[in-house]
């Protein structure tokens, strides 16, 4: 259910040889993930434990913490993994904190997002679907994803609307689970094929929907979004209770919104072409 491979959270400073041959932090941590890459858990265990235990002031400790309850979960521990991702959420660590991966890793720490994402996945395996949902909306709003790319924020808002349509499918509310997929339905940035296509197949019961969708389009209607030091009108829609932005539906003053074409591109799309032929 998770949206990236979450791993282990990496040391991005080579650590330097200890003249007296002493074991460092880092060095302890530099152990862990080489047992971490090797599936080890147990001993990467051991090693990430010994900083939490013996160096709770060191910047490696909240690294160190978090892998603790990354390393319980991927052992099936879940009892351990809820006890340190709950501690995770009240913690004041550094959301921002450079997470020490590779080029194509996420860059930031993300620890509370993070830790509740893979609360509502330990929820979510035992069959606790509230609790799951309750988790996963945290991740969603509390602790929102940060990264400084858009194409990874629309990956993520696929992920989210896939997601939250899978829980409510789970808690068997069939109408929460399209309201949830229906607002990334024009999302261009990241494949979201796996939206129309979840959609074709909740949707296919459902009666008048191009009629709906239709007149939907026919009120489209205006908003001001307020950002730090400027505004600018954004437009949506209303289709099965769900507000959907209107592609490229802005306008400041360059910029005009013309709602005639603004229908035609968006009966262009594979969703309405979906919707049409249901």
């Amino acid at each position: 259910m998770t949206k990236f491979s979450f791993t282990i959270l990496f040391f991005i400073v080579a650590s330097s040889q200890n003249l007296f041959g002493q074991k460092m932090p880092s060095d302890y941590f530099d152990e862990g993930e080489k047992f971490s890459e090797a599936k080890d858990y147990k001993n990467a265990l051991t090693s990430f434990k010994y900083i939490v235990k013996h160096y709770p002031k060191n910047t490696l400790f909240p690294k160190a913490f978090y892998n603790t309850g990354y390393l319980y979960f991927m052992d099936n521990q879940y009892d351990s993994s809820i006890v340190v991702f709950k501690s995770i959420l009240t913690s004041n660590f550094n959301e921002k904190e450079n997470a020490g991966g590779g080029i194509m890793d996420d860059p930031y720490t993300n620890y509370r997002h993070r830790a509740s994402e893979i609360l509502s996945d330990i929820y979510y395996n035992k069959k606790m679907y509230d609790t799951a949902l309750h988790y996963f909306a945290l991740s969603d709003t509390l602790y929102p994803y940060l990264h400084f790319c858009g194409n990874e924020y629309a990956a993520n808002d696929i992920h989210t609307a896939l997601t939250y349509s899978d829980l409510y499918h789970k808690l068997d509310n069939k109408d929460k689970a399209i309201e949830c997929l229906l607002p990334a339905v024009f999302v261009t940035l990241a494949n979201n094929s796996k939206i129309i296509s979840e959609l074709k197949t909740l949707l296919k019961k459902k009666k008048n929907l191009k009629r709906q969708l239709d007149n939907a389009l026919d009120s489209i209607y205006s908003k001001t979004i307020q950002r730090d030091t400027y505004s600018y009108t954004r437009y949506y829609f209303k289709f099965l209770n769900a507000e959907i932005a209107v592609p490229s539906g802005y306008e400041d003053e360059k910029k005009k919104f013309d709602k005639d074409e603004a229908i035609n591109d968006i009966k262009k799309t594979e969703f309405y072409k979906m919707i049409k032929n249901l």
